[in-house]
């Protein structure tokens, strides 16, 4: 008998760490939709949707487990007021760089979360799930760092001589 709520336990706390995983990435998806709609310049606008894309599926991929695990579909309620993943608000007149730092900020946590619920869960399936989400999300901030990188370091820029049809006349 102490086995089994002992097993009980361990599916209430991966159970927990799924709902609040889930609303992260929900908020996360919301924050590039967010950034995307204030941006003009094309490019940028489509690294912002294509990444609310890629954190709406982590949602999906979290609400499966869930769904295949607990037979039912997460608490609406509680998916909406989590805040696990602590993120700077950036000031009104923020820079492009100050979002793109933000964000990897953000991503970063997601990461440690993700390492955390590892940790934590006792389910393999579940540890799994977040073990592949740590992959992803480290991509983001790979993906990130070097968008900062771009738009921060003149030496990434080509020399005037590697450009073609720059010929002096």
């Amino acid at each position: 008998m102490q086995e089994k709520q002992s097993v009980s336990k361990d599916k209430d706390i991966t159970l927990d760490i799924v709902e609040t995983a889930m609303a992260e990435e929900l908020k996360a998806s919301g924050l590039y939709k967010k950034i995307s709609a204030q941006l003009e310049d094309k490019a940028a606008k489509l690294k912002f949707d294509v990444m609310a894309d890629a954190e709406q599926r982590h949602y999906e991929q979290l609400r499966k487990w869930y769904e295949d695990n607990f037979g039912q579909s997460p608490k609406t309620k509680k998916i909406k007021v989590s805040k696990a993943v602590k993120v700077k608000k950036p000031e009104k007149k923020a820079t492009y760089e100050d979002v793109i730092k933000i964000i990897i900020d953000a991503e970063k946590n997601a990461c440690k979360f993700y390492e955390d619920a590892s940790r934590k869960t006792k389910d393999k399936g579940a540890k799994k799930l977040f073990e592949a989400l740590i992959k992803m999300e480290s991509a983001h901030v790979t993906q990130f760092k070097d968008e900062f990188r771009v738009i921060t370091e003149p030496s990434l820029w080509c020399a005037e001589e590697d450009i073609p049809w720059m010929l002096e006349v």
